[in-house]
């Protein structure tokens, strides 16, 4: 469902922040919010991933997330831990977080986080089932209805390889603890009192 809040302009901002071992794009569309990380996440970067969508959050917007890392090889524990208390923490005020993933490391670390987040995550490890995916949201955001999804900005489009803008037919998505698309993670009858540290 479309996210909560008045009819707002349609609005888009780019954002590109490089470090020494990685880089990160940032894509605002409406209450969409597309980042594709890249190399090697240290958690110094973390708040740079997790401004955009408290901004949305604090003008009152329910953004739903996708985030790219395709192209992420690894990062810091630290960077992991602060990403999965934070996702708790404003789980009640998005729609959904979507993550597209390859590296097994990275993999393996989002399922850990996907099971202390109660499986609030959807995982893809198939690039067009995340772009069909971030399309939909896209024209679940933008009005008028009638936005062809040609019109919208593609994840491909942010410097994505083009031999992974669109994998294989036999190429199938895992789905690891995918949540259900109408679900609501932050419902308050089985939100629990603090945030998990069991995975620490």
């Amino acid at each position: 469902m479309p996210p909560a809040g008045p009819p707002r302009t349609h609005s888009s901002a780019e954002d590109h922040i490089r470090w020494s071992r990685g880089e990160l794009r940032i894509k605002v569309t409406d209450d969409v919010v597309y980042e594709q990380v890249s190399g090697y996440l240290e958690k110094e970067v973390v708040s740079k991933i997790t401004h955009p969508i408290d901004k949305l959050i604090s003008q009152g917007a329910k953004p739903v997330i996708f985030n790219d890392w395709w192209e992420l090889s690894g990062y810091d524990s630290d960077a992991r831990l602060k990403l999965t208390d934070w996702i708790f923490w404003i789980r009640g005020k998005i729609v959904g977080s979507h993550i597209l993933v390859r590296s097994k490391i990275v993999s393996m670390g989002v399922s850990i986080a996907n099971l202390a987040l109660g499986g609030m995550l959807t995982v893809y490890t198939d690039r067009q089932e995340f772009t069909l995916a971030y399309h939909r949201a896209l024209r679940q955001s933008m009005k008028p209805p009638h936005t062809s999804p040609s019109s919208a900005s593609s994840p491909a489009s942010m410097g994505a390889p083009a031999s992974t803008a669109t994998p294989p037919a036999s190429q199938t998505s895992t789905g690891v603890a995918a949540s259900p698309s109408g679900s609501s993670p932050g419902s308050s009858h089985d939100e629990p009192v603090r945030p998990p540290r069991s995975i620490r």
